[in-house]
C-alpha cells in the first residue's frame, strides 16, 4: 500500500510529469546524435550490423513504449468518462485537444523528414560514387597485381638463366637481372636454406622473415609459388620459381611503400564496406524512421501529459469538494478538503471546511453525551431496555443482558423476536403497560430454566419518541424474605412441639417401669407401646433438633483456604458408598477463597449427598474454575434430574422431592452461600441429570 501511494505521489507531481518526457527526448535525441556521429567512425564500425541491429532495437524499444503509455493514457480517460468520474469529460476534451494541436504539424515535420531522409540515403549510394569507389578499387588491384607480375618475370628469368646455380657466375646474374626488372630483392634458396640474396638497402627486407618451408614445398610441388607478406614501413610481394628440376628456387621481390600500401587497401576495403552499406540500406532508412517516429511519439506524449496536468490543476479541487461533500453526508465529519486553491474554488474550499470542523465538533459533543449516558447506563445495577412505539428495540443495557441472560441482539428488532420463549411473559407484559398507561409491575418469568422475580418501570422518552423500561432483579429479595418467614416457622414450630415432647416421654418410661413386673401379655403389650412412643417422640425431638439447627444456623468465621482441599476432603465422604457411583472431582490446586471451611464442607456434603442417592450409576463430577471476580463450583450427577416446576422451590425449607427427610438440605445450603456473599443456582445436566453452581467471590 505504501508503495502504491508513492507511485501516485510522483505521479503526480509536476516536476516528475515535465521530467519524463524530457527523459525521453533527451534519450532519442543521443541516439540521433549517435547516428551522425558515427559518419566520423571508421567504415568497418560504420557498416557493422551490430550497430544498426541496437539502435533500430532501441529505436523499437522506445516507440513500443511509449505507444503503452499513450495508449494506457488514452484506456484511462475512456474509463473515467464511463464510470462517471468527477471530472473525465473536461480532462478527455483538454486531452484530444491538445494532442489534435501537437499531431498536425508534428506529423507533417514526421512525413517531411522522413522523406528527406530518404533521398538523403539514396543520394549516398548514387552511381557515380558507386562508379568512383569501384575504380578506385580496380586501380588498387592492377597495381598490386603488376607489382606481383614483375616478381614473378624476375624469378623465371633467374630460374631460366643457364648455370643460375654456379657461384663464379650466380652474383652478377642477380645483379643484371635485379637492375633489368627494376625489383628490391633477388635472391636463390636451396631446400628453404638463403644461397645468395640481393636487396635494395632502400628495401627493409629485414622486417620480414624469411619464407617458410611450406612456402618451397609449394614450388618444390607446382613449380612456382607467390607470398604477400606486410611490414611495418611497407608491404612485400615475393615471387618464386623452381630451377630446372634442381632443389633450388629462384625468388624475386617487390617492395611497395606504406603510403601506397595503404591507399591500395582502402580502396579496396572502401568498396567493399560501400557494398555492405548498399546491401543495408532498407534497414538503415527503417532505423533513421524508427528514430524520427519515436522523437513524433514523445512530443505527443508530452502533450498528452501536460494536457492531463493542466485538466488536474482544473478539476482536482473540484473534484476533492464532492468525495467530501459525499463523504460528509456518510457521516465523516472530520473529513477536509486538504488541496490548496487561491481563486473562487479556494474560497468555496475554506468554507467547506469550516462547515465541516463545526459539524465535527457537535458530533463529538453528541458524541460525547451518548457515551456518558452509555457509562451510566452499563454501570447500574438495574436492567434498562429502550423500544419504539412499534415495539422495536432502541437500546439495552448488559445488566439486562444478563438478567434475561441472552445475546445482544441486532439494532432495531422486534421486540416479540428479541423476548421469546419463556421471555414471552416479559413481553406481554410491556405490551400491556404501554397500552393502559399503568407504570410499574412485578413479573415471574423463567430465564434458561432459573425462575426470577422482576419489578419493572416503565417510562415515556418523549413525544412519540419511544419507552424505557427500568427492570430490577428481586429474586434474590423474595427468596430471602421466605427464608426468613420460614426461619421464625421453624423457630415457633420448634417450640410449639418440644415442650410436651420431654414429658411424654418420661411418661411412656415410667409407665414401663411400673408395669415390668405385671401379667406377661399385659406387661408385653405396654412395653412394646411405650417402646413406640419413646421411639417415636425421639424421631420428633430429633425432627425438633433439625428445625432449631436450621433456625440457629452458627455464625460464618471467614479465613482464606485452599478449595482443593475442602472438595477431595468432601468428595471422599461418598467415594464407594454405593455401587456403580464414583466420584470426580477437577479443581485448580492454586485456587484460596475467603471462607469458612466447615460450612462450606457442610454444603458440599449436602449436594454430594443428594446427587448419590440421585444416581444409579455413573459418575458425579465436581469441579471449580475461576470466572471474572468469582469462583464457580459445580456438582454435576446423572440422576433423574428434576422439573422445571420444582426448581424454584427447590431451596425452601421442608420441600422434598424424595417423599421422606426434613427438606432442610438444600435450604441449609442456600443459607450457608447466602452467608458468604454467594449465589446457588440449579440447572439441567447434560445429557441427564442436575447440576448445581454455586458462585462465591472471588
Amino acid at each position: 500500500m505504501k508503495g502504491r501511494e508513492l507511485l501516485d505521489r510522483y505521479r503526480k507531481d509536476p516536476r516528475v510529469i515535465v521530467a519524463v518526457p524530457l527523459l525521453v527526448l533527451a534519450a532519442t535525441s543521443l541516439i540521433y546524435y549517435a547516428i551522425q556521429r558515427a559518419k566520423e567512425l571508421s567504415t568497418e564500425a560504420l557498416s557493422s550490423q551490430v550497430l544498426l541491429f541496437v539502435l533500430w532495437n532501441i529505436n523499437l524499444l522506445l516507440i513500443l513504449g511509449i505507444v503503452f503509455v499513450l495508449l494506457r493514457g488514452i484506456a484511462k480517460l475512456v474509463l473515467e468518462r464511463q464510470r462517471g468520474i468527477i471530472g473525465s469529460r473536461f480532462r478527455t476534451k483538454l486531452v484530444v485537444t491538445y494532442m489534435l494541436m501537437s499531431l498536425v504539424p508534428v506529423g507533417v515535420l514526421f512525413f517531411v523528414a522522413t522523406d528527406l531522409l530518404r533521398v538523403s540515403i539514396d543520394r549516398w549510394f548514387n552511381t557515380p560514387v558507386r562508379r568512383i569507389l569501384q575504380n578506385g578499387e580496380a586501380i588498387a588491384q592492377m597495381a598490386q597485381d603488376q607489382s606481383a607480375a614483375v616478381a614473378a618475370s624476375a624469378a623465371r628469368e633467374i630460374a631460366a638463366t643457364p648455370g643460375a646455380t654456379d657461384p663464379s657466375q650466380r652474383d652478377a646474374m642477380l645483379q643484371r637481372i635485379s637492375q633489368y626488372h627494376n625489383v628490391d630483392m633477388v635472391g636463390l634458396y636451396r631446400d628453404g636454406v638463403i644461397v645468395k640474396v640481393l636487396a635494395n638497402p632502400r628495401a627493409p627486407i629485414q622486417e620480414v622473415p624469411d619464407p617458410p618451408r611450406k612456402f618451397f614445398d609449394d614450388v618444390a610441388e607446382k613449380g612456382s609459388a607467390m607470398k604477400i607478406d606486410v611490414a611495418p614501413s611497407g608491404k612485400w610481394i615475393r615471387s618464386a620459381t623452381r630451377v630446372g628440376t634442381t632443389p633450388y628456387a629462384a625468388v624475386a621481390g617487390v617492395f611497395i611503400p606504406a603510403a601506397m600500401s595503404r591507399l591500395i587497401d582502402e580502396s579496396i576495403v572502401a568498396h567493399k564496406n560501400f557494398q555492405q552499406l548498399d546491401a543495408q540500406r532498407p534497414t538503415l532508412k527503417a532505423s533513421q524512421t524508427s528514430l524520427f517516429l519515436a522523437v513524433t511519439l514523445s512530443i505527443l506524449f508530452f502533450a498528452m501529459w501536460l494536457s492531463i496536468y493542466a485538466s488536474r490543476r482544473i478539476t482536482i479541487p473540484i473534484k476533492a469538494l464532492a468525495e467530501a461533500t459525499s463523504r460528509l453526508t456518510e457521516g465523516d465529519y472530520g473529513h477536509r478538503v486538504d488541496v490548496s486553491a487561491t481563486d473562487e474554488v479556494g474560497r468555496l474550499i475554506e468554507s467547506f471546511n469550516t462547515m465541516s470542523s463545526q459539524l465535527d465538533h457537535q458530533r463529538q459533543a453528541l458524541t460525547q453525551a451518548n457515551q456518558y449516558l452509555s457509562t451510566v447506563l452499563e454501570s447500574v445495577s438495574a436492567g434498562i431496555i429502550a423500544f419504539s412505539d412499534d415495539y422495536r428495540l432502541l437500546s439495552i443495557n448488559r445488566a439486562a443482558l444478563q438478567m434475561l441472560q441472552i445475546e445482544e441482539p441486532p439494532a432495531h428488532a422486534p421486540l416479540a423476536q428479541v423476548l421469546e420463549g419463556d421471555l414471552g411473559v416479559l413481553d406481554a407484559a410491556l405490551r400491556d403497560l404501554t397500552t393502559r398507561g399503568a407504570r410499574t409491575r412485578e413479573v415471574t418469568l423463567i430465564c434458561s430454566g432459573e425462575l426470577r422475580y422482576l419489578e419493572l418501570a416503565l417510562a415515556r422518552l418523549g413525544e412519540e419518541e419511544g419507552w424505557v423500561l427500568a427492570m430490577e432483579d428481586s429474586t434474590q429479595l423474595v427468596q430471602a424474605q421466605k427464608l426468613a418467614a420460614w426461619n421464625e416457622a421453624a423457630r415457633r414450630i420448634a417450640h410449639e412441639i418440644k415442650n410436651p415432647l420431654t414429658p411424654i416421654q418420661l411418661s411412656a418410661e415410667r409407665i414401663a417401669r411400673k408395669f415390668e413386673n405385671s401379667d406377661a401379655d399385659a406387661a408385653q403389650a405396654i412395653e412394646e407401646g411405650t417402646r413406640t412412643i419413646v421411639s417415636e417422640v425421639s424421631q420428633l425431638k430429633r425432627l425438633v433438633d433439625e428445625f432449631s439447627r436450621f433456625a440457629r444456623m452458627p455464625a460464618v468465621h471467614l479465613r482464606h483456604a485452599q478449595l482443593a482441599e475442602i472438595l477431595q476432603q468432601a468428595a471422599g465422604l461418598y467415594r464407594d458408598v454405593k455401587p456403580g457411583v464414583s466420584v470426580s472431582v477437577t479443581v485448580d490446586p492454586e485456587i484460596e477463597l475467603l471462607m469458612d471451611p466447615e460450612q462450606i464442607r457442610r454444603a458440599l456434603g449436602n449436594l454430594l449427598k443428594n446427587a448419590v442417592e440421585a444416581t444409579e450409576a455413573g459418575e458425579i463430577r465436581v469441579s471449580a474454575r475461576r470466572a471474572p471476580h468469582r469462583v464457580v463450583i459445580e456438582v454435576a450427577d446423572p440422576g433423574r434430574g428434576v422439573p422445571d416446576r420444582d426448581k424454584d422451590k427447590l431451596f425452601l425449607p421442608y420441600f422434598s422431592t424424595k417423599g421422606r427427610g426434613t427438606g432442610l438440605g438444600l435450604a441449609i445450603v442456600h443459607r450457608i452461600v447466602n452467608d458468604h456473599d454467594g449465589r446457588i443456582s440449579v440447572h439441567d445436566n447434560h445429557p441427564r441429570g442436575t447440576r448445581f453452581e454455586i458462585e462465591l467471590p472471588a
